[in-house]
């Protein structure tokens, strides 16, 4: 079985060649049939300072895995000794294996009995500190400071010759090359009889000795935004109030792609404006791209346009109206009796009343006077698409709930449009006509189901 390995080779061409040659060579001694595709994509050259130009590796090395990880190999190496200590970051935002050179290097060390490695290349305290880390199960030593730095090119091989003496003397077993140019001095060290490895020989053996695997993926969702703006941030807002996290890592990964150009839904399923479809499903298809494991649309209407969708998108939508009358049920069970406060077309299409009746459970709706006032708590001059919460939107919204309370003595308000959260609240206990009824609000209802899948699936991927 042919296996395909990635080698990001711009940072060190020689050393790519050499990482090449010997992971081929490894496979053929194995009986393994590999081959081997290279990125020689290349930093700017152009960086102001040495933070910038650090910046530059970091995002040349991602853009470059990235291609290979689209590619479909195994794994990615990369080419440059410094680049090594970088590419813990670089994983974590990959799936596609990143294999560090140094623990091929750590792997040979153990199997050889080697406990002490001496680092040839001059470094930074902090570079230090970050070998060490990297080593963590091995004792390394630096060269001494009286040693100094190679001068010029011509000097190299001199001084690499001092700094494996003083490297020895310190007892290190194996002397390691930190920077290229090292690298280009090991055969004079060879010749010499010291103890050298070369991590782009090393790694042939020990790529093809393993079975590599993809990362798991953190589940992320994808967020149909725009319809309107302040719903899509309630929506966000209470996806991030919900989650039991406390660090901003332990948050849930969401793409928002916000179009608030998207033909209005109601006026499209009421008056034959404008459809949205379209607008909708390029949102979706941006969303399904970039790699989202469930969408979600803070638009009850817009729902009605979701079957649509559905069979064109591989990524499963979970579905406000579906989530909202199973908690419902869960709650009330078959004592619920339904009032629904929402636009005219989410009212017109159904998509509640139909999964109510599914379900056992009776649902009712204002009468034309009351729609009016929920609609104009929604789109009128002082709604909430005005950017209005309080004064006459309320008054409205609140006259529409105790029409349904008083004539149809429901227990039970949805606030089935993604506006109305923004006016009222979610509440088990509120005060309405005279008694205490259980205000529901999908979008928290969805925010909530959301963390729960988020959790579950990324338990069930081994990622805590």
């Amino acid at each position: 079985m042919l296996k395909t390995y990635g080698i990001v080779s711009g940072l060190a061409p020689k050393g790519a060649v050499t990482m090449k040659s010997a992971l081929l060579s490894a496979a053929t001694n194995k009986g393994l049939l590999v081959e081997v595709v290279m990125d020689d994509r290349i930093p700017p050259m152009d960086a102001p300072d040495s933070r910038t130009a650090l910046a530059d590796q970091k995002i040349t090395v991602m853009d470059a895995v990235s291609a290979l990880a689209e590619e479909g190999v195994a794994a990615v190496l990369v080419a440059g000794l410094k680049a090594q200590s970088f590419l813990p970051e670089v994983q974590t935002e990959m799936q596609v294996p990143v294999l560090s050179l140094w623990n091929a290097v750590i792997e040979y060390a153990q199997k050889q009995g080697i406990t002490k490695i001496g680092v040839l290349g001059g470094c930074d305290e902090a570079e230090k500190k970050g070998q060490v880390a990297a080593f963590s199960s091995l004792e390394l030593v630096f060269p001494s400071d009286e040693i100094g730095c190679c001068c010029s090119p011509e000097d190299l091989a001199t001084y690499v010759v001092r700094v494996a003496e003083d490297l020895k003397a310190q007892g290190a077993e194996l002397l390691l090359p930190w920077c290229e140019h090292a690298v280009e001095a090991l055969s004079v060290l060879e010749e010499k009889g010291f103890p050298v490895c070369n991590p782009y020989v090393l790694v042939g053996d020990y790529v093809v000795e393993h079975e590599w695997k993809r990362l798991a993926k953190p589940f992320k969702v994808g967020m149909i935004g725009g319809l309107g703006p302040a719903a899509t941030v309630d929506l966000y807002d209470k996806i991030t109030r919900f989650t039991p996290a406390k660090t901003d890592q332990e948050h849930i990964k969401v793409v928002v792609e916000q179009n608030p150009q998207t033909a209005d839904r109601t006026a499209c399923l009421l008056h034959g404006g404008d459809d949205p479809t379209l607008a909708l499903y390029d949102c979706a298809k941006r969303l399904e791209k970039d790699g989202c494991d469930a969408l979600i649309v803070p638009c009850n209407t817009a729902h009605a346009f979701v079957p649509y969708l559905e069979r064109h998108i591989k990524v499963p939508f979970i579905n406000m109206q579906r989530v909202t009358m199973e908690e419902i049920q869960r709650k009330l069970g078959k004592d619920a009796r339904i009032g629904l406060l929402a636009t005219s077309g989410t009212i017109q299409t159904g998509i509640y009343a139909e999964k109510a009746k599914a379900m056992g459970m009776p649902i009712f709706t204002p009468d034309e006077e009351h729609q009016a006032r929920v609609m104009a708590a929604i789109y009128g001059p002082q709604g909430a698409k005005a950017g209005y919460t309080d004064g006459v939107c309320r008054e409205d919204l609140v006259s529409a709930a105790e029409y349904l309370v008083k004539t149809y003595d429901c227990n039970c308000l949805i606030l089935g449009c993604t506006e109305l959260p923004l006016i009222l609240d979610e509440d088990d206990h509120f005060p309405v006509a005279g008694k205490t009824v259980c205000v529901v609000d999908p979008t928290a209802v969805l925010a909530r189901k959301v963390v729960e899948v988020a959790l579950e699936t990324n338990r069930q991927r081994g990622i805590c």
